[in-house]
Formats: C-alpha cells, sequence, structure tokens
C-alpha cells in the first residue's frame, strides 16, 4: 500500500473511511463511508479523485433537484454557501472586486447569476492563491504529485 504524508504536519497518513459533511442551502447532505488518507496527528483529510468526483456528482444532483427553488437575489450568507467560502471570504472578494454587489441599507446583496460566473472563470484567466515564497516540503509535495502522474 502507498504510503502519504500529510502536507500539513509531514506525519504519515493512514487509509480510513470517514463521513463529508455536503449539501446546497438549507439542505444538508451527510456522505457516510467515504475513504480517505486521515492524518491522526492533525486530523487533515485527503480524498481520491475517485471520492471527489462521487461527492460532487452527489453534490450537484442535489443542487440541480433544487433549482426553482433558489432565489435570484442572494445575500452574504447564501453567497457564502454557494460557493463554499466563509462569508468573510465573500466580504473580501466584494472589496477586490471579484464579486458584484449592491448594499441596500446594511446588507449585500448578489444576483445569482453574478455569483454563478465567478464558478465559471473565462478561459483566458488562470486563478493562484499565494502564501508566500514555495518551500522546500512544498517542493518536495509537488514532485511526488508529479511522480505519481
Amino acid at each position: 500500500m502507498k504510503k502519504m504524508k500529510c502536507y500539513l504536519c509531514g506525519h504519515d497518513m493512514e487509509k480510513g473511511t470517514t463521513k463529508v459533511n455536503a449539501g446546497w442551502g438549507k439542505y444538508d447532505l451527510v456522505i457516510k463511508g467515504v475513504e480517505a488518507f486521515i492524518c491522526p496527528e492533525c486530523g487533515e483529510k485527503v480524498y481520491t479523485s475517485k471520492e471527489i468526483d462521487m461527492i460532487q456528482e452527489l453534490s450537484e444532483s442535489l443542487s440541480q433537484a433544487n433549482k426553482n427553488q433558489r432565489p435570484d437575489v442572494l445575500n452574504v450568507e447564501e453567497v457564502a454557501d454557494l460557493l463554499r467560502v466563509s462569508k468573510q471570504t465573500v466580504y473580501n472578494m466584494i472589496k477586490d472586486g471579484r464579486l458584484n454587489a449592491v448594499k441596500m441599507k446594511h446588507e449585500w446583496r448578489f444576483i445569482r447569476q453574478d455569483v454563478e460566473s465567478v464558478l465559471q472563470p473565462d478561459d483566458t484567466s488562470v486563478s493562484l492563491v499565494a502564501r508566500g515564497d514555495i518551500t522546500d516540503h512544498d517542493k518536495r509535495i509537488i514532485q511526488e504529485r508529479l511522480r505519481e502522474d
């Protein structure tokens, strides 16, 4: 069996099963028995691509089933849920111009189509998340992943 190191703390991860909380809006979907590599030290979980695909398909089918129930105008909490980010991230996205929003009294409002367009960026742009210089640990992880493919 292939060993996997935790990318956060460097400990050996153990293969096991866990549950995943997913869903859409007010609907919660708990998927039990999902295979993952779990770090016994920090609790970080890494899922196989097969498991990720399954989770995404289930979540997407739930979102499609409720398409007629979704409002066209969203608040911050609904946008955060749609994008699977924190409310603070939504505020940051408003501030840096990634999200179009209208402030009505003390609350922000969003057009669903504008928010969904963030999930489908044009092919000409590539977004990277930076957290400073790449570390030797990061380089090792990248090299290991490239060798696996």
